[in-house]
């Protein structure tokens, strides 16, 4: 919804009500993201990283408020000289000033979306990278589906022609990436498969 929508619903509505719309659909959208994040660590639970790295290397790591607070605790101050600058929300350098040796060096207190990696909260739909790790997922999911869901998953490919792409391994954006959506339902329907066939 562009600026001046949003005046005019506002003006229409009045504040109380705009405001009270505002505050629920925040809600609503922080309900999904902690489902989302929720459902991935335990569809990871079925999985093992294969600890290439790339992600620490290659791909930005946000920090939500959470993630801020624990590493403070740890870095005390000097966390903001770890953080990218040129980045409007909270990311850190790239690569990650915590990765030493290909090790996590705060593996315990990694933020949020290290824990859920290669599960990423993008919109309209959550995203699964296909790293190395992603694309054992995704297998898995397509062969779980066909089993249990007797459907197909559809692919999403970025392409030269898109204005807005995923960066890839390399650190550019140049590069076709291959990445699927996930719907709310096919990422509770493969957990349900999950649960039925590793039981």
């Amino acid at each position: 919804m562009d600026g001046d929508r949003i005046r005019e619903f506002k003006k229409l509505v009045g504040d109380d009500l705009f405001w009270f719309s505002v505050t629920q659909n925040l809600q609503v959208i922080e309900k999904a993201r902690q489902k989302f994040e929720s459902q991935a660590q335990e569809v990871l639970g079925y999985f093992e990283c294969k600890r290439c790295g790339k992600c620490c290397r290659e791909m930005p790591v946000h920090l939500n408020d959470d993630d801020i607070e624990r590493l403070l605790r740890i870095d005390g101050e000097s966390l903001f000289d770890k953080m990218n600058e040129d980045e409007v929300d909270n990311y850190l350098r790239t690569p990650c000033p915590y990765l030493r040796d290909d090790v996590c060096t705060i593996y315990e207190n990694r933020p949020t979306s290290c824990r859920i990696f290669p599960f990423v909260v993008i919109r309209p739909e959550p995203t699964l990278l296909l790293c190395p790790l992603g694309r054992e997922i995704y297998e898995e999911l397509k062969k779980l589906t066909r089993k249990y869901g007797r459907k197909d998953v559809k692919e999403y490919w970025s392409d030269g022609e898109d204005q807005w792409r995923l960066p890839d391994y390399s650190g550019t954006i140049d590069q076709k990436v291959i990445y699927v959506a996930l719907s709310e339902k096919l990422l509770t329907d493969f957990l349900r498969y999950l649960r039925i066939d590793k039981r």
